[in-house]
């Protein structure tokens, strides 16, 4: 990384380069994995690939699965692949859905944990009962009881979480109703697969593996010098903790020539993909509130059957996403009735088109939390929001 950020004109710390952690000092130079890796040895690793975003991105997630495979205590959630633009990071996603291998974009949030109809049941569950406190064993019960799914599993990850921390001791419900919302706070910021993000987005952290792509780093933008994208490759590379790899599209890369005779380098080529999967193709939005419309449901009134229809999905349903007239985007389900609809903003990406669509989560919505100017277009206190998870293919 010295070596790299070295020809930048205008840098912090010149006088003071990164070096090796005090702790880490006595270890071989590739650290644990001088041994257990025979093809990298420890060493910084160029992935030459000639093929393009889509090519790549299957490169990037070959070379995470090759290491996972040596390594007993593998986690996705301690690895990253960094970008300079996120249009480069869409068919690493595709690509891991492919998989199963678990991923999240990180300008992708959970949806607000304390509104998702899971959180909620519980919430009420806890305020209807009798006692005003509650202990493990009675939450863990609850959680036994109910419909396995996504936002469930996370549910019981809180209940596990709050029972090793309180001993499972009774407790009020209030006690607990505070610690869940804070909890509902930190997961959203809580890494829980192989995170995919920009440069930008990753100042300030750091990663046990890292797969930093190729693509746009010679763009300058309009707010940086011409070495601005140089730093940005420097902050990429110095968020790994134990391996790091960097690859390269055509047959050179600027900011990489620097790094050409360093003993510290291995460069080849990827163990390589002849065919790439046709899914790479294709792009997954998972669309948050402010993507939908959040009062569709509740200008209906409490009989209506819009609130029946939603209350039957849950995340995984089928949906079908079709035009309105106006131009708008509806949400429908099975049996062909409108369940919600896109907020205005939104547009199909460009040359796209829908292949598939199905819940994500299901929020719940009242008119207190309503914007004043819109209440009094609203039939009823409370409903449910769909959020849906959206499949796009090329034309």
């Amino acid at each position: 990384a010295n070596a790299m950020i070295e020809p930048a004109r205008e840098r912090m710390k010149v006088e003071h380069p990164i070096h090796v952690d005090r702790r880490r000092r006595k270890e071989p130079p590739g650290g644990r994995w001088q041994e257990r890796d025979p093809v990298g040895q420890g060493r910084v690793q160029i992935l030459a690939d000639g093929y393009g975003a889509e090519s790549q991105a299957c490169q990037a997630v070959a070379e995470l699965r090759r290491l996972a495979a040596m390594d007993a205590d593998w986690t996705w959630a301690g690895c990253a692949v960094i970008a300079r633009q996120w249009k480069w990071l869409e068919p690493v996603r595709a690509y891991c859905d492919l998989l199963g291998v678990p991923a999240q974009m990180a300008n992708e949030e959970i949806p607000g944990f304390w509104r998702l109809r899971e959180t909620q049941a519980l919430v009420t569950w806890l305020r209807e009962r009798p006692s005003r406190t509650v202990d493990g064993a009675d939450l863990q019960t609850w959680a036994m009881d109910q419909r396995t799914g996504p936002w469930q599993e996370l549910l019981r990850q809180a209940i596990e979480e709050y029972i090793l921390e309180d001993g499972g001791a009774e407790a009020p419900i209030d006690r607990l109703l505070e610690w869940l919302a804070e909890w509902g706070r930190d997961v959203r910021r809580r890494q829980q697969g192989l995170l995919l993000l920009t440069a930008h987005r990753a100042k300030g952290l750091e990663f046990d593996h890292v797969v930093v792509l190729d693509g746009g780093w010679q763009g300058r933008d309009r707010s940086s010098d011409s070495d601005g994208g140089r730093r940005l490759y420097y902050v990429a590379m110095t968020r790994a903790r134990e391996t790091l790899a960097l690859m390269r599209l055509g047959a050179r890369h600027p900011l990489q020539e620097t790094l050409a005779d360093n003993p510290a380098v291995f460069a080849r080529s990827p163990e390589g993909l002849t065919v790439i999967p046709a899914g790479v193709a294709r792009r997954l939005q998972r669309l948050s509130l402010a993507d939908v419309d959040l009062g569709f449901a509740g200008r209906q009134g409490s009989g209506h059957p819009v609130h029946k229809a939603i209350a039957s999905l849950f995340p995984g349903s089928a949906l079908e996403l079709r035009q309105a007239k106006a131009g708008r985007w509806d949400l429908l389900n099975g049996e062909g009735a409108v369940v919600g609809r896109l907020a205005r903003r939104f547009e199909p990406p460009v040359g796209m088109y829908c292949v598939s669509a199905a819940v994500y989560a299901v929020a719940t919505r009242s008119r207190a939390m309503s914007d004043p100017q819109y209440r009094d277009r609203l039939k009823c206190d409370t409903w449910e929001v769909v959020m849906p998870e959206l499949v796009f293919d090329t034309l």
